[in-house]
């Protein structure tokens, strides 16, 4: 098979590799898209991903004190493709069945374990009719969907989602199912926000000309929103987050993959004193349903990712007009200069395969 492999930093090579070998639960799909990952995979493309120069131990980040280099590496997990082998304990899947995988590499054709201990991410049968290009959104539906719960947002109650590429203008769609108002958006590009309005959010605010937190309390009634849901990754914006929550009782689920420094972040104002005045939100929460299952805890990947599909798959979550670029699968050099070079002109980009 073929493969899409991170070289270096800023370098793509497609490579031919062994054909992964079967196994009695798993199936052999033939890829039809695989979506480029904005963040993670992105961060390793260029470079900045904190495991390049960090070790995890004890689940802490500490300097690499050798010279472990991670290059080539294989990403992505947002393949869509049709099976055309089965193993013999396989249940539901069938050959020609569309399935929705979670499989690193970009491969031109891959193996996928569908028991849950050995699935590489995750592994779903397309629903019946469904569009297949649509199960390129679902580990970021996936995503949207963990935010949304983790939020606690409650029928009636009022939120901003911060950054509006697939993450956030899923959680614009999760929201007005919810019944959520007012659902106020934020990004600086006016494509984006036209669309999050045409998904049904309230009101849009650019923050590069407008004061986002002074603007969603004129909104609001003169008061903080129950709970921000920041998905760019942005600093500024995760401080303008807290910013904009009602004190007390006020929630930011931070979403975005944050790097770097964070001098933009200044937690010794509104959110340091959001108990004692009316400031800024009182807890800031990662998303936190990706685990197995616990008391209390109904809701693990395995239930999320089902449930996303399912949403898709009768179009409740609709992905019209989010994927702005393909590219063959030979050209995958040009599609990841486009994600790193131009982010303002997409929203997905994914590769095709004949």
């Amino acid at each position: 098979m073929q493969e899409v492999v991170i070289t270096g930093p800023r370098q793509v090579a497609v490579r031919r590799v062994d054909d992964d070998p079967m196994t009695p639960h798993s199936i052999r799909v033939r890829s039809l898209y695989s979506g480029i990952s904005h963040g993670t995979e992105m961060s390793f493309y260029r470079g900045t991903a904190p495991h390049f120069d960090h070790e995890i131990a004890d689940g802490l980040f500490s300097e690499r004190r050798d010279d472990t280099t991670f290059y080539p590496v294989r990403h992505g997990y947002e393949m869509v493709g049709e099976v055309i082998e089965v193993g013999p304990q396989v249940q539901g899947f069938e050959v020609g069945d569309v399935a929705w995988t979670g499989t690193t590499g970009h491969p031109d054709t891959f193996v996928c374990d569908t028991t849950v201990d050995g699935r590489p991410f995750f592994c779903e049968r397309a629903p019946d009719g469904a569009d297949p290009e649509a199960g390129v959104f679902l580990a970021l539906g996936g995503v949207a969907y963990d935010g949304h719960l983790t939020s606690r947002l409650r029928f009636g109650e009022a939120a901003v989602i911060s950054g509006l590429g697939v993450i956030g203008l899923m959680g614009v769609q999760l929201c007005r199912l919810a019944g959520i108002r007012p659902l106020i958006v934020v990004d600086p590009i006016a494509a984006r926000r036209d669309l999050a309005s045409a998904l049904g959010a309230d009101h849009a605010i650019d923050p590069t000309t407008t004061p986002v937190a002074e603007e969603v309390r004129r909104l609001n009634h003169g008061q903080g929103v129950d709970a921000v849901i920041e998905t760019s990754g942005s600093w500024s914006a995760l401080n303008e987050a807290v910013r904009c929550c009602a004190s007390g009782y006020g929630r930011v689920v931070a979403v975005g993959f944050y790097q770097g420094a964070g001098t933009d972040l200044r937690l010794g104002a509104e959110f340091h004193h959001s108990s004692f005045y009316a400031m800024g939100a009182s807890s800031i929460l990662a998303i936190n349903h990706r685990s197995a299952p616990a008391p209390g805890r109904a809701w693990d990947r395995d239930r999320i990712h089902r449930t996303v599909a399912g949403m898709l798959g009768d179009d409740t979550l609709s992905t019209a007009g989010m994927l702005t670029h393909t590219f063959p699968h030979a050209d995958a050099v040009a599609a990841f200069e486009l994600v790193d070079r131009r982010p303002e002109e997409i929203i997905k980009v994914a590769l095709t395969y004949g």
